[in-house]
């Protein structure tokens, strides 16, 4: 509603041309470069475990434990900001672990990096339940074969492709190519999570 704005603007005193033809009102603060850039990775730490979270369908009142790994310095100011990591990551407060390199599980975690010299492992035994997960994602790669397959042998199909408009068979393509990224995606992800289940 540019309209009331501009009213609001007009009655405000030593208002000489319309809010729309101003210039953008200048600041005198210096930019703080450092404290943008902290601000900033705490953002991408806190966006990439809540994807991560979001990705492996982690329940959002399960508070879950993490390793952040990054130099001295990075460590210090997210170290500061604990309380808040925990609170916008849903990760329990007592179970965040700061450290300069890997944990000793991190072959059965999930390796997120969220920006230069900050990563971040969450084990996926907090995450999950990794037996009813596999179980889960085998049905889904069933599933997900079974529709490949199907775009696959249409695709074979000689009547298909000789009687199916351009776009159409086109269509069907890039379906099979996307079902073919999600099926390895899915594989990729139960080898990890079996490899899981072995050592535990």
């Amino acid at each position: 509603m540019p309209f009331v704005t501009e009213e609001l603007w007009q009655a405000l005193p030593n208002r000489k041309e319309a809010l729309i033809t101003s210039p953008w009102p200048l600041t005198s603060l210096p930019r703080q470069i450092i404290s943008i850039k902290k601000f900033e990775n705490l953002q991408a730490l806190t966006r990439a475990i809540r994807n991560a979270r979001a990705e492996y369908s982690v329940e959002p009142v399960k508070r879950i434990s993490a390793s952040i790994v990054a130099n001295a310095e990075v460590t210090e100011y997210i170290m500061k900001e604990k309380v808040v990591l925990a609170l916008l990551s849903r990760l329990d407060l007592q179970s965040i672990n700061f450290t300069d390199s890997p944990p000793v599980n991190a072959d059965q975690s999930v390796h997120l990096v969220a920006g230069e010299g900050l990563e971040a492992y969450l084990p996926l035994a907090d995450m999950v339940d990794i037996t009813s997960e596999i179980q889960r994602l085998h049905k889904r790669l069933s599933k997900m074969q079974t529709e490949y397959d199907g775009l696959i042998a249409r695709l074979n199909s000689p009547k298909f492709k000789e009687k199916a408009p351009e776009d159409i068979v086109r269509g069907v393509q890039e379906k099979a190519a996307e079902a073919e990224e999600k099926i390895t995606l899915t594989k990729n992800r139960l080898a990890l999570l079996e490899s899981t289940a072995l050592v535990t």
